[in-house]
């Protein structure tokens, strides 16, 4: 079941950039996968380039 929103974002046809999805069910805890809204943190512009800066500085992967 954990591995369901995964799935269903990366195989959904009508699933598009951006949105986000976890359990359904109550408290958004458990249950199949539906579109839900994402926290605040993860809208989060300055942390998502610090997360993106970090990886690339650990990895020394970086985008061609």
């Amino acid at each position: 079941m954990g591995a369901l929103p995964t799935l269903r974002a990366a195989t959904d046809p009508l699933a598009r950039s951006g949105e986000y999805y976890g359990p359904g069910g109550l408290f958004e805890v458990r249950g199949y996968p539906e579109r839900v809204a994402a926290s605040d943190r993860a809208q989060d512009a300055d942390l998502q380039r610090r997360l993106c800066e970090a990886s690339q500085r650990l990895t020394g992967v970086f985008p061609v």
